[in-house]
């Protein structure tokens, strides 16, 4: 994709803006740093430099995409795992990554869940029901790209407020492929809003959004007090983003190919895309049905999402198993055909690309913790605005962006948490009930995310599935069009923190 002068610029500004406010806490660092528990780390004020510009590196490469992202992440976290062991063994304060660093930093349940979730999909895949969907939806459409535009942002959204944003993303973008197919449209178009709709609806439940299980668990805060409070400014946000998102690409929707003679398309997409595989097809839905069931039961069962996501891929791959043994008998055929299906799912089916790349960039976040660079954002905010309640709780939305912009916004969540917690016991001693500033907190995690392509797990999921049909979401276009937006959402969400404020203190 070319890209325009005036947003390579932009990015240059933001990555000038990010070094900026790195520098900027240095010397109050310096003051903390005594204070701090560093003995699990060799922190040093060089060793802090490095490992920014080792980020600067990996944000720089993967945004120009001389390398594919996941060889970019792969080689340096490789490279920071090689440096741990020689030059690390004559210079401690280079020992950023040990092997046992790295497999501890990988988040487990985000990788399993993407792989359950790949083997369910396209599973589900082989029957057409995403084909057929997309016949429905433009039939209901009228043959309108501006109709099917907003569908698809609602129908995300609302998929997002009762899914893990990852599943929905599985879900919707083979549909939102087939649409575009339809009016001879590039997908990933279509693609980035629904991802900005997912990032943004995460937010308004508990269990929805990685971060927001995080806060709940930690705070001890229940699905009804994240709803009862985050319902409605997600939705007045979702509305206003929606709507500016339309304003942008409205004229590009407008030029889409024009449909002629709707009803005799509409039917030859119907016999072109007719449903296979019924029985594959009530076992696939069944399935994934209970995945959803168990999902729900979160807060029952406190079951991680991946746990269900696996045993139905499990399930569901048996069940596939047993259609074709009942079909095809106990032949040579019926053994061929069941190895090749194994095969195709394990090596076709699951993106191993997305999946190497978060494997690799979790082991790079992990040695940027190993230097206490996430937690000095953290520690710069409670020491800088702990004793201004408002200004603690937009410091929390404003000053973390740099770092969940540039990372995903899990690890930092992490890392929040026990500031935040620390934050709310400070008020509470003083008789001032500050459980708003964990409702700051999940609008930043989750909307934060949508400030580059690797701001979370949702966006470089749709960019694997995108590569999987051949097209291809840039860093640079996911940037262009979500950043604006991201600084316009986190505005928005602000004026919601400080009408919070009001309402509890005024």
């Amino acid at each position: 994709m070319e890209e325009s002068g005036e947003w390579f610029w932009w990015y240059k500004k933001y990555i000038f803006s990010l070094i900026v406010s790195l520098m900027l806490p240095v010397q109050s660092f310096a003051a903390w740093a005594p204070l701090m528990d560093v003995s699990a780390t060799s922190f040093s004020l060089a060793s802090w430099v490095f490992m920014t510009l080792v980020m600067f590196l990996v944000i720089t490469l993967v945004a120009t995409e001389k390398v594919h992202r996941t060889l970019v992440v792969f080689f340096i976290a490789s490279s920071l795992i090689f440096l741990n062991y020689t030059f690390g063994y004559f210079i401690p304060e280079l020992r950023f990554l040990s092997l046992e660093q790295a497999f501890k930093s990988i988040d487990g349940e985000v990788i399993a869940l993407l792989v359950g979730m790949m083997m369910i999909v396209w599973v589900l895949a082989q029957t057409r029901l995403f084909e057929w969907f997309a016949v429905k939806m433009f039939e209901f459409s009228r043959g309108s790209m501006t109709v099917l535009f907003f569908s698809f942002f609602v129908i995300t959204a609302i998929f997002s407020a009762f899914l893990d944003n990852v599943t929905t993303i599985f879900l919707i973008t083979p549909v939102a492929i087939a649409i575009a197919k339809i009016f001879e449209m590039n997908p990933v178009r279509l693609v980035i809003p629904m991802v900005i709709a997912s990032n943004l609806w995460g937010a308004a439940t508990l269990i929805w959004d990685p971060p927001n299980i995080m806060i709940g668990s930690y705070a001890g805060l229940t699905f009804n007090q994240f709803l009862f409070n985050l319902w409605l400014p997600v939705i007045v946000i979702s509305a206003i983003i929606m709507i500016s998102l339309y304003v942008v690409m409205g004229k590009e929707l407008r030029n889409t190919k024009k449909i002629e003679n709707f009803h005799e398309t509409v039917n030859e997409l119907k016999a072109k895309y007719p449903i296979k595989h019924k029985k594959l097809l009530i076992a696939s839905l069944s399935v994934l049905a209970l995945v959803i069931i168990f999902f729900f039961l979160h807060w029952f069962f406190h079951m991680p999402a991946a746990v269900p996501a696996v045993m139905g891929a499990a399930l569901l791959m048996l069940i596939r198993d047993r259609l074709i043994r009942k079909r095809f008998g106990r032949t040579q055929e019926c053994r061929e055909m069941m190895e090749h299906r194994i095969h195709d799912t394990f090596s076709k089916d699951v993106e191993w690309l997305v999946i190497g790349f978060f494997i690799f960039l979790f082991m790079i976040v992990g040695a940027v913790e190993h230097t206490w660079l996430l937690h000095l954002v953290a520690i710069y905010i409670q020491e800088t605005f702990g004793d201004n309640l408002l200004l603690c709780a937009l410091a929390i939305l404003w000053l973390a962006a740099i770092f969940s912009t540039a990372l995903d916004n899990i690890p930092f969540t992490a890392v929040m948490l026990p500031v935040v917690a620390t934050l709310v016991q400070f008020y509470a001693d003083q008789w001032i009930d500050a459980t708003f500033l964990w409702w700051a907190l999940a609008f930043w995690a989750c909307f934060w995310g949508n400030g580059s392509l690797i701001g979370a797990s949702a966006n470089l999921v749709a960019a694997g599935l995108l590569e999987k049909e051949k097209y291809h979401l840039s860093f640079m276009e996911f940037f262009k069009l979500s950043f604006p937006l991201m600084l316009l959402q986190v505005t928005l969400a602000s004026v919601a923190v400080y009408l919070m404020y009001l309402g509890t203190y005024m």
